[in-house]
């Protein structure tokens, strides 16, 4: 059995501004290293730390497991690993919605469809990046053996992460919401797959704002 604690990097100026990131990257807002900051805290007053640490390769996701695991003195235990970026959104990466719908019509009409096999210029699919997500996180979690590890990634990762632990059809409409650095946990089992133990803990925040919107 693995304990697999799951978190979206903190607040981006482009979360802010409605771009698509995608495998592009922007830093985080003064509130995002805050959120991260506060996570890394709450961990140390909670007495949690890893045996393993992990994060995307993505400037946004790597400043926070560093923030993260600072406070705890774990830094030095962070692994980059590209499996754990955020969808590629190929040539809408870089995109507000407003722009893609002004450039790209059609293009923007798939996106928003919901369509998992539209898969954008140079980008995955909802359906590949399911696959991706999926198949990532089972290999990271089968390194470990009674090992509890941090995943730090994107909010669409965590999407697919629930989706598939869950078993929710990609054609539903998401109805969860995923804030950023919210603590999700999950344990996997060999020989049972996966099981949710805790989504969206926010308790570290501070009074403001929660962003929601996966970009």
């Amino acid at each position: 059995m693995v304990t697999v604690y799951l978190i979206r990097h903190g607040e981006t100026e482009w979360n802010l501004r409605g771009i698509h990131q995608g495998h592009m990257d922007s830093n985080l807002t003064p509130k995002g290293k805050e959120q991260a900051n506060g996570l890394g805290n709450r961990f140390l007053e909670s007495e949690i730390s890893f045996d393993a640490i992990y994060s995307s390769d993505l400037g946004r996701a790597l400043k926070t497991a560093e923030q993260i695991c600072t406070p705890i003195g774990q830094e030095k235990l962070i692994q980059k690993d590209s499996s754990l970026r955020e969808r590629s959104l190929g040539h809408i990466e870089g995109l507000t919605y407003q722009e893609l719908a002004d450039q790209m019509p059609e293009d923007y009409r798939r996106h928003v469809s919901g369509d998992p096999d539209y898969r954008p210029e140079g980008g995955e699919s909802w359906r590949d990046f399911l696959n991706r997500s999926e198949s990532s996180l089972k290999e990271i979690a089968l390194r470990h053996n009674d090992e509890k590890i941090l995943c730090v990634t994107h909010g669409g990762f965590v999407s697919m992460a629930l989706r598939f632990c869950l078993n929710i059809n990609l054609q539903d409409k998401r109805r969860f919401s995923i804030p950023n650095t919210a603590v999700n946990v999950f344990e996997f089992h060999a020989e049972g797959g996966w099981k949710l133990l805790t989504w969206g803990d926010i308790s570290h925040f501070k009074n403001g704002e929660i962003l929601d919107e996966m970009l």
